[in-house]
């Protein structure tokens, strides 16, 4: 069973219960999505340098932008729940995580289908960490927030 099929039925719960749930069950995939994020910036800038045509860089900035947006966001969420909070809030909420998260994911599934032969060691590993990880995101936030269920 999928994540996303775990937590769905979740759905009909109250907005301020799905943001709780949602709050518990983000913790270890965005943490996943933390580590493989550190592991590309530890990677030797010399052998990345060259990827994306010189702007590998750029990218990582991208990922390190959107991931602390995401996570301050979620951060939020605490405060959210503790009030009474409609679900036309949850859906803007929904949408607010939406728009870092497209960036997380976009830049990981561009990075997946990189394919030298002088890429740095690990490379391949953590850039499908980071796609599987923001991945798991993606489930939770679809799970308890989106108003139309999903086909796996």
């Amino acid at each position: 069973m999928s994540l996303y099929q775990r937590l769905r039925p979740l759905y009909h719960r109250s907005p301020q219960e799905r943001i709780q749930v949602m709050q518990a069950e983000l913790a270890a995939p965005l943490d996943a999505t933390r580590r493989a994020l550190d592991r590309l910036l530890q990677l030797d800038a010399e052998q990345t340098a060259p990827l994306m045509r010189g702007r590998f860089d750029e990218l990582l900035d991208v990922l390190r932008d959107s991931m602390a947006r995401l996570e301050a966001l979620v951060a939020e969420g605490s405060a959210r729940a503790d009030c009474s909070i409609s679900d036309r809030d949850l859906h803007v909420y929904r949408h607010d995580l939406l728009t870092p998260l497209g960036n997380v994911r976009g830049v990981a599934r561009l990075l997946v289908r990189i394919n030298s032969p002088d890429l740095p060691p690990g490379f391949t590993q953590v850039t499908r960490d980071l796609d599987d990880a923001s991945r798991d995101v993606l489930d939770v936030i679809d799970a308890l927030t989106a108003s139309q269920e999903r086909t796996e």
